[in-house]
């Protein structure tokens, strides 16, 4: 009897030892797999700072205005261009509201296949 108390207490004490080793060795895991994410977390928060610093100097309104003059030909608006809506055409008057009108008939014809293609006959689903 105490031969077999001994024995289960060995393995017992065996299986306990086995099961910290592997708890220790997983938790060591753990913690590098967080070190490492809290590294990239960092990288990443870095990256944005410097994305959110381009787009300040970016959105600069003087460097805004200097490449609006550069680039588009926008003037003040004339009083030549400010009109009254009275005196614009009504919709039927100065242009169509109508799509333009195709003639397929007028369109080049494809050459007919010379074998006909036989149709595929429908099938009835059986329940």
């Amino acid at each position: 009897m105490m031969r077999a108390l001994t024995a289960f207490g060995i393995a017992t004490l065996i299986l306990v030892c086995f099961g910290l080793y592997n708890g220790v060795y997983l938790a060591k895991a753990h913690e590098r797999e967080l070190q490492r994410l809290n590294t990239e977390i960092a990288k990443e928060g870095e990256a944005i700072r410097v994305l959110k610093a381009e787009w300040s100097y970016l959105n600069q309104p003087e460097r805004l205005q200097a490449l609006a003059r550069k680039h588009l030909a926008l003037a003040p608006t004339s009083p030549k261009q400010i009109v009254v809506l009275a005196s614009l055409p009504l919709r039927g008057e100065g242009w169509s509201s109508a799509p333009p009108v195709v003639d397929f008939n007028d369109l080049p014809r494809r050459a007919e296949p010379t074998v006909p293609v036989p149709l595929a006959k429908p099938q009835r689903a059986e329940h």
